[in-house]
């Protein structure tokens, strides 16, 4: 995976949430193929045919959320998030982040009123229609920037975690069919 990062797909502000990109997710299944073959050689036939057929799930992912991202008019692929972690799903998906409440990787990290204030005047220059939360986070500073711009708040995105198994993203491509149908809501 280095070479991920050596080939320009790194962040300057150092997200490490790249498997918000399902192709790059696509390392984490041939590496664990590869781990698993390495101390169970017996076992490659099957680790490879999974690997196979997750992979294929994933490039199904991956066309699917190019379709539902497409239906966005392009003036609109803009997202405000509580933190930058969207950076990798937003490069592959045409998408472009055009402010964070933080500037921390760090959900928990706080921003300052100057830079809130330069948040409010960023959503307001390029039209921004949604601010776009984690699980977890507490919406508070979100809805006094949304009173102040007009935007909406759009709660519940799963980047770190999974729901159970009755929930609404129990598996990483139910997470991330979840997150792309709430962004294409707010964004369309």
């Amino acid at each position: 995976m280095d070479t991920m990062w050596r080939d320009g797909h790194g962040h300057e502000e150092g997200d490490p949430h790249f498997w918000l990109d399902p192709n790059l997710a696509i390392y984490y299944v041939e590496t664990i193929r590869s781990g698993l073959t390495q101390v169970d050689p017996a076992g490659a036939e099957i680790y490879a045919a999974n690997a196979t057929a997750y992979i294929a799930k994933l490039q199904t992912l991956d066309r699917w959320i190019r379709e539902q991202i497409g239906t966005i008019p392009p003036d609109r692929r803009l997202l405000v998030t509580n933190h930058e972690s969207f950076g990798y799903f937003a490069d592959r998906y045409g998408l472009k982040v055009i402010g964070t409440l933080s500037t921390s990787v760090s959900a928990g990290a706080a921003p300052s009123a100057k830079q809130i204030a330069a948040l409010v005047d960023q959503i307001r220059a390029t039209g921004a229609p949604a601010i776009f939360l984690e699980q977890g986070v507490n919406p508070q500073l979100a809805e006094q920037v949304a009173a102040e711009t007009g935007v909406q708040v759009v709660t519940g995105l799963y980047t770190h975690s999974l729901t159970a198994s009755d929930g609404e993203a129990p598996t990483y491509i139910q997470m991330l069919r979840f997150n792309v149908t709430q962004i294409v809501t707010a964004l369309r």
